[in-house]
Formats: C-alpha cells, structure tokens, sequence
C-alpha cells in the first residue's frame, strides 16, 4: 500500500436486502469514519466488488437472488481474497447460520439487534487483523522465496564408513566448524532433542530398512546449545540384494517457518490487545472442560462479564484510553484471579500456540466483554465469590495518562450442568444473565435464571411483531393537550403512539419504545408518527379547532439522521401543514451527546421555521451557556419536578429558577405532569406559561380531543 492509499480511509461494502438495516450500518460506520458502498444482495455485491474492491465485507445470510453464504463462498473462490475480513449478519440465536457462515469463509459474525455504537470498533478489530494477518503472509512468502533459492545443507553416508560426510550448511545448523565437516552417526543422534530421539531414531530405521524418503521435522541443540528446529530428509540407495550402500540426507533449519506458524496460531487464537485467549479458543477449551465436567460428575462455573459504561470512556477520553483500560483490566484479572480459579494443566492437553493454561480461564471475547471459566467448582456459591472478587479487583480507581478512570463490572453467572450441557448454551446463557445484572443497576453479579430466557423470548415476540406494526395499522396516536394558562385556552397538544396488537393486547410504550430504539425500528415508527400528526393538525385547523400546535417527540436516532431536516421538510409539505404550527421535542441527554452535531440540526430545522423544545428539562444537566446558543422555543420541566412541588422545598427551588432563567432567555415553560389543584396554582404563582397533565386531561383519541378544542374554544 502507498502513502497515499494509506491516507484514505477504509472502504467497507455492507450487503442487505433490509434498506433500514442498511441504511442504519452503513451511516454508523461513516460516522466511524469509514467509506461506505452498499449492495442490496449477493449478486449485487459481486458486481459491486469489482469496481470498489473493498477493505472488508458486511453481508447479511438471507437475501434474494444470491444469499450471503452463496455470495462469501464466491468472494473466497477469487483470487487474493483469501484474507479479506467478512462480516456475517446473523439472528441472535441463529446457530446454524453461524455454523454454516463459518463453513463458507465468514471470518466473524455479528448478531441482530446490532450495537451501532460498537460496530465501527469491531469493524477497526477485524481490519487490524487481517492487516497483520496479510504482513504475516508476506513475511512468509519472503522467507520461503529465499529458502528455496538457498542450497540447502546436505549429508552423505556409504557402506563402510564410520562418519557421516557435512555440507557447510549443516555444519552452520548444528554449529559446527566447517572445517572438520565428517562426524559418526552417533554424535549427530545426540544433537536430537531427547523427546524427539525414540520418533527420529525409528523413522531413520524405516528410512535405511525400506528407502522410504518422507520427510520429518523435529528439534536439536546445536553446539551452542539453542534449540531449533530442522525438517530432514533421506534417501536410500540400495544395492541389488537390498542392502544399504549410501544414504543421502538434506537438512534444513526452520526455526523462522516455525516461529511464523507459532505466530498465525497466537493471531488466530490470541486477542492482540490484552494477549488473552480470544472467543475461538475460549469457546474450544470451554467445550473441552464441559467434556471433563460431564466424565467426573462435577459442576463447572462461567463469568460472563462487560465494563459498565465503557463507552463513554472511549468517548470522551478516546480510543487510546479506552485500549489502555482494556490492558489494563486483563492484567487486573490475571492478578485477581488465584490458581485455584484456573482450569489446571494436567486436565488438558498443552497449547502449541505457547499460551499458558493458567490462563486460558480468562478470554477477551471482544469490545468490552471478558469471561472467567471456572472448571471446577464445588458449590455455586463459589462462582459468587469469585465474580465479588473482580467486582473488588476491578472497581479500584486507574490512573490512565493523567486521567482517573472508574470502571466497574456487571457479571452473568452459567452453572453447568444445570444451566446448560454445552459451550453455546452456557454462554449465551451467562451473556443473558449478565444483562440482567446491568438492567438491576450494574456492578452487580447476576446467576442465569430460566425466567430470563423467557423473558428474552417474550422480547423476542415483541420485536417480531412490532416490525409489522405499522403495515398492520396497529399503532395509533392519542393526543394529551396543553394549557395556555394567561388565557385558559388549549394552545397545543403532545403526539404519544399507541400499540394495540391482536397477538400481544396493549402493549406500553415503556416496553415498545426502548426496543425500537435498540433495533432501529424507531426510525420508520418516528417518520409515521410525525406524518399523521402533521395530518391530524392540519384536519384540526380546518375544522376550525383552534389549534396553534402539535408537539411531536423526536428520538436521538431519528435526530441523528442527516436527512432528518428534510424529511421534516417533506412531511410538512405533503400535509400542508405551516411550518410554525409544528414543534419538535428532544431530549436534554440528545444535545449532550453530540453539542456541535446537534445544534447544527437544530439550525437547519429552525430554518424551517419550526418550533423546538426541549422535554424533560432538568434531568440532563445541559449548561446554560449551551442553550443560549440554541435556537429553543421552549422548555418543558420534567414531571419529577412537578410531582412534589408543593412538600418538597428542592423541587420548588428548582422548578422556579427554570421558569426564571427560561424568562429571561426569552423561552416559554410548560410543566409536565400536572396532577391536581396544588400544583396549578404553585405554578400559575410563578408566572408558568403553561401546563400539561392528567389535572387538564389525559391522552386522548383524535375524535375526544375535537370534542375538548370545541369546548375549550367557548372559554
């Protein structure tokens, strides 16, 4: 690669039917700062692969016309593709996809719902490891060119001689002067590792009796006493009552060629950050202790564990901090972790790529995730007191270049046999639990329980169903209106989506919100919600409701979307709805995570002339000087501010300095979840704009929120 090639930013081709999924994978990884080109099945892909030639390939397993396995056997079959890194997409629990991914060529696979977030780094992993994988390759062409124009050493022996004859290059393997090249047979036997003497001698044997020339490698000491090792070969010439007259041997040193394959080992085995066992070979040995665990009737304990909110150090302190805390941390559970947690050496076979058994109980299985393999516990309470002693380990503060880091672990606990007789089974298993232990509050250890599997496949049942949602025309919008307090009208309302399925009943948006956002399926479920409420506006305005705006909330996957403005744009002009009589709702956590990215939207959607809010306000600690750069409308003050501002003295400060500070930056209040009497005057006290809540009404259907607008316009 030139300098110039090496400027330019990577190019991934993402392959998949879904326009969402593709659409959602590809703008993660530009943002990552790859270069994108993207294919809608495998017979498109080829074609495509031949004008971009991309760095690495995404490819989903089911597509039309040529699936993912058909179109990554065929990447393989074409010259120099044997190393390009392919990303299979594979359901969560799609086993035999994985199965036959792998089969085809697939270098790694990821599973749906895919962590947008974290795919840029998976993507950044496997391009580093083929990269290295492609230098390794090429430092062994280079060797194996020059072993073949090299003459190789050679040696000679005849029927009634007491030395074997040397070349120079022999005598350079086993150190010797050269000058005296003729030594016995006996003194190059002692040359011979002494593990390896019984193999060689009898192979010799064979070679002189029967003239069988297969070649051997095995190790020597020179006469410096290294080690190295040497592949020979013999040739026998026999005479015609087949009796030995000469032998003819070669002997060549390849230690580098070993060392070369001891290194594809370490690199397909080894994670190359933390130098742990990585995913295959924990998998592999995981499978070989269960092996064990069954032959002596005895239980067997997996950790699986992930670093509470990692993903916020890579982001604010970067990338290299956030590898550093990852050395780290395999370093603190090396220490951490006493030899009695380790699977022993004599109940396993020795590893050739040179990683210790003592720790093959502690892999890196990728981005943030460890796990601990227990091979032999007598209790399960002894996989809690390991899982409290990383919790210990690890949840010391780290000093990283100058900054101090906090980090602290959420770990899932499988117990074989009992929560699962196989590798797959107790990992996901452990993986399972381990995300219960994060939704408990995190740095928490967490055993598998078979209530959660049934609650991943009642989440499961959700997802499956919400994708159809809208094509069903099971979701709905139900309006709560707004107060203008001054002049007691109804000056606008709030869009909330509804979910009635046939199959699962009512279902709340507190469980159907929070996975659409996961899976990306809030994006086409945003685009209906903020078209129909536009449409219900304008109905409302026609008939002459008095309604001055519908107040819709936007997601920050929607927001984050760079065509979000002028889909806004669309939407408006195909309702003909007045920009003015809109207003878009976000979240104080959205401005936060992206200041500069989000105030340039909200440039472009102000242009528009559309109104902006911010909900929820004073939950996510945005700086004042930060919303003086924003082009907001209004502020609305989360409920928990609301609920108690009468008994509690905190909340009444805080709700009063908001309504000030709104006042004085020209901004308009509305207070969320307004409930009773009380609560009304308090903020009618403080000169609050305006109200929502069940005090005023409830969310309520298009057809009973007419029949409200109609009752509040005789006010």
């Amino acid at each position: 690669m030139n300098a110039n090639a090496s400027s330019q930013p990577s190019r991934v081709l993402v392959v998949d039917d879904d326009d969402t999924i593709r659409f959602l994978v590809s703008l993660a990884l530009e943002q990552a700062g790859f270069q994108v080109e993207q294919a809608v099945n495998g017979r498109h892909a080829l074609m495509v692969f031949e004008t971009v030639v991309p760095d690495l390939v995404i490819m989903d397993v089911m597509m039309p016309e040529l699936d993912g396995f058909a179109a990554c056997a065929e990447l393989r079959r074409r010259p120099d593709n044997t190393l390009l890194p392919i990303l299979m997409m594979t359901g969560l629990d799609d086993h035999e996809s994985i199965d036959q991914a792998f089969n085809v060529g697939a270098t790694d696979f990821i599973t749906k719902p895919i962590s947008y977030p974290l795919l840029g780094h998976r993507v950044r992993y496997l391009l580093r490891a083929s990269a290295a994988m492609m230098r390794l390759r090429e430092s062994e062409r280079q060797l194996a060119t020059a072993q073949r124009m090299a003459q190789l050493g050679y040696w000679q022996w005849s029927h009634g001689q007491e030395c074997l004859r040397l070349s120079a290059g022999v005598c350079t393997v086993l150190g010797f002067d050269a000058a005296t090249p003729d030594i016995p047979l006996s003194v190059l036997r002692n040359f011979i590792h002494e593990e390896d003497q019984p193999r060689v001698w009898q192979w010799f044997t064979d070679v002189c009796e029967h003239g069988n020339s297969q070649e051997i490698n095995y190790r020597i000491l020179d006469a410096r006493g290294v080690m190295r090792y040497v592949r020979q070969q013999v040739e026998t010439l026999f005479d015609e009552k087949r009796r030995t007259l000469q032998l003819y041997g070669t002997l060549q040193d390849i230690t580098k060629l070993r060392q070369a394959e001891e290194r594809i080992r370490e690199l397909a085995f080894t994670d190359s950050l933390t130098q742990l066992p990585n995913r295959a070979l924990f998998k592999d040995r995981l499978g070989e202790a269960i092996k064990l665990a069954k032959r002596y009737d005895r239980l067997l304990a997996l950790l699986f564990m992930d670093l509470d909110n990692f993903k916020r150090i890579n982001d604010t302190l970067g990338h290299h901090i956030g590898d550093l805390l990852l050395r780290t941390i395999a370093e603190r559970l090396r220490e951490g972790l006493r030899t009695s947690d380790s699977i022993g050496r004599e109940s396993m076979d020795s590893l050739d790529s040179g990683v210790a058994w003592r720790q093959c109980n502690i892999a890196r299985l990728g981005g943030d995730e460890f796990t601990v393999l227990l091979a032999e516990v007598r209790r399960y309470e002894d996989a809690a007191v390991v899982a409290e002693r990383i919790q210990k380990q690890l949840s010391r503060p780290l000093m990283l270049e100058g900054h101090e880091v906090f980090i602290t672990p959420s770990i899932g606990i499988a117990i074989f046999p009992r929560d699962g007789d196989d590798a797959e089974a107790l990992l996901k298993n452990a993986d399972m639990a381990m995300y219960s232990a994060k939704h408990q509050g995190r740095n928490l250890y967490c055993f598998y329980d078979v209530s959660l599997n049934e609650t991943a496949l009642q989440r499961l049942s959700i997802e499956n169903q919400l994708r159809k949602a809208i094509d069903r025309h099971e979701l709905s919008l139900h309006y709560q209106p707004q107060l203008d307090l001054p002049s007691g009208r109804i000056c606008g309302v709030e869009a909330l989506v509804r979910w009635q399925n046939p199959v699962l009943g009512f279902v709340s948006p507190i469980d159907f919100i929070p996975l659409a956002e996961e899976t990306g399926l809030i994006i086409p479920i945003g685009e209906w919600v903020l078209r129909t409420a536009c449409q219900q506006a304008r109905i409302w305005q026609d008939a002459g409701c008095g309604l001055s705006r519908m107040g819709v909330n936007i997601s920050v996957l929607q927001f984050m979307q760079p065509d979000f403005p002028s889909l806004v744009a669309r939407i408006l002009q195909e309702t003909d709805l007045k920009a003015e009589a809109l207003e878009l709702e976000i979240t104080e956590s959205l401005l936060m995570r992206d200041p500069d990215g989000a105030n340039h939207t909200l440039q472009e959607l102000k242009a528009l002339g559309v109104q902006l809010a911010i909900d929820d306000f004073g939950t996510g600690y945005s700086s004042l000087s930060r919303l003086k750069q924003l082009p907001l409308d209004r502020l609305k003050i989360d409920r928990v501010f609301v609920q108690e501002v009468n008994t509690r003295p905190d909340d009444a400060a805080i709700t009063t300095a908001v309504i000030a500070m709104a006042e004085s930056m020209g901004l308009r209040v509305i207070a969320e979840g307004v409930e009773n009497e009380a609560q009304l005057g308090f903020l009618r006290d403080k000169q609050c704009d305006e109200i929502q809540g069940y005090y005023l009404s409830r969310p309520l259907p298009a057809d009973q929120l007419t029949a409200l607008l109609h009752q509040y316009q005789r006010v």
